[in-house]
């Protein structure tokens, strides 16, 4: 069984490579959203793209992989730089941030996918 640190290094390193392999098929189709055919309104070519269930599923797996990221190496930081009373609440508090953007995001785009 491993550690809770080699636990933590291989979920960065899953959560980054998340990231590194997700992030230019993201930026390649919100841009290439852009420019569909509504010269008026980008935004409305994204938000176009956005309502697709394939399009949601895609940023939400992006999102949770950039939060969770964000999430551990901010508890290193955490780890490293505090003590006592504020560490546990600073860990407390890095728990439950991510997870409040992550739902926000998370029931938008699947609200906006599957409901319309």
């Amino acid at each position: 069984m491993a550690s809770k640190g080699t636990a933590h290094h291989r979920l960065k390193g899953l959560t980054g490579l998340v990231m590194i392999i997700g992030l230019p098929f993201i930026l390649f189709y919100a841009v290439s959203a852009i420019g569909l055919n509504i010269p008026e309104t980008p935004a409305l070519g994204f938000i176009k793209w956005l309502a697709t269930p394939l399009a949601g599923l895609g940023l939400v797996a992006f999102f949770a992989a950039a939060a969770w990221y964000c999430k551990l190496e901010f508890d290193e930081v955490i780890m490293d730089y505090f003590d006592g009373g504020l560490r546990s609440f600073a860990l407390l508090a890095n728990k439950v941030v991510p997870f409040l953007a992550w739902a926000a995001v998370t029931y938008s785009v699947l609200k906006l996918s599957f409901l319309g």
